[in-house]
């Protein structure tokens, strides 16, 4: 297996973060998913968001991205993000399981779709939309398949459609749920190097994934969550035997039912 090198590592100590989450909570009925979180996230920076099943990864990443209902404050260069603000400040990637691999869509009808979350139009895409999304294919070594039906991909080639209809958004922070899961050792080792030139290129990178060792190899910096934050520091410390012991065997479970 190629060695990645890991990405860009935490904020310089003059910059303020580009990310403040203070105090998220995202429930269900009685059943508390993701208790009261906060934390910050530097320009360029490339966090690895670990936890077992069930921890609320997800529930935060939706949350953060305005796909989930939640208490508490995202804050993007200082300023709370509203639900209107989030496409042009964050851009989110699915589960690829989520998403819908049977619809007659093309490889550069699903990369141009993220336009619409920048611009606001759902109109026909525009020659700009268009070329945004063709620079994005080329960014993804997807030009070859512009053309190819969405559910003739392979699980890598799917995940770098995704990549690219987030990246047409020109988001300043990334949010990615599982983006490893299924993929085989060259599909990964590409995503490892992708996500790496989107740190140097200062676009924030928050990825949950179960890969403890590409979490460790990777990524400069781990976030350890089981509903609340476990740990929070260099990936090869909070991902170390007796960390990830921690956090796999850490039980916190909140339920507010009466």
């Amino acid at each position: 297996m190629t060695d990645i090198a890991p990405m860009g590592g935490g904020p310089l100590a003059h910059e303020p973060p580009v990310v403040e989450v203070r105090h998220l909570t995202v429930s269900y009925g009685s059943v508390v998913a993701v208790d009261s979180v906060s934390f910050t996230l530097g320009f360029g920076e490339a966090v690895a968001l670990v936890g077992p099943n069930g921890a609320g990864k997800s529930s935060l990443l939706r949350s953060m991205a305005g796909m989930e209902s939640a208490t508490g404050e995202v804050y993007v260069r200082g300023k709370e993000c509203h639900h209107q603000d989030w496409g042009t400040h964050i851009a989110y990637v699915p589960q690829r399981a989520s998403a819908r691999w049977d619809l007659p869509l093309t490889v550069l009808d699903v990369t141009v779709a993220g336009r619409r979350a920048l611009t606001r139009r759902w109109m026909r895409p525009s020659r700009d939309d268009l070329d945004a999304a063709r620079e994005a294919l080329a960014q993804f070594e997807l030009v070859a398949l512009a053309d190819r039906v969405i559910g003739t991909l392979s699980g890598g080639q799917a995940q770098r459609v995704l990549l690219a209809r987030a990246m047409v958004q020109e988001p300043e922070v990334l949010l990615l749920d599982e983006p490893y899961a299924g993929l085989d050792i060259q599909s990964s080792e590409l995503l490892s190097r992708t996500l790496r030139d989107m740190s140097a290129s200062n676009v924030t990178v928050l990825c949950a994934l179960h890969e403890i060792a590409t979490a460790r190899d990777t990524f400069p910096r781990a976030i350890a969550l089981n509903q609340r934050i476990i740990s929070d520091g260099p990936s090869r410390e909070v991902l170390d035997d007796a960390g990830i012991a921690r956090v796999f065997t850490s039980n916190h479970r909140a339920d507010r039912s009466p």
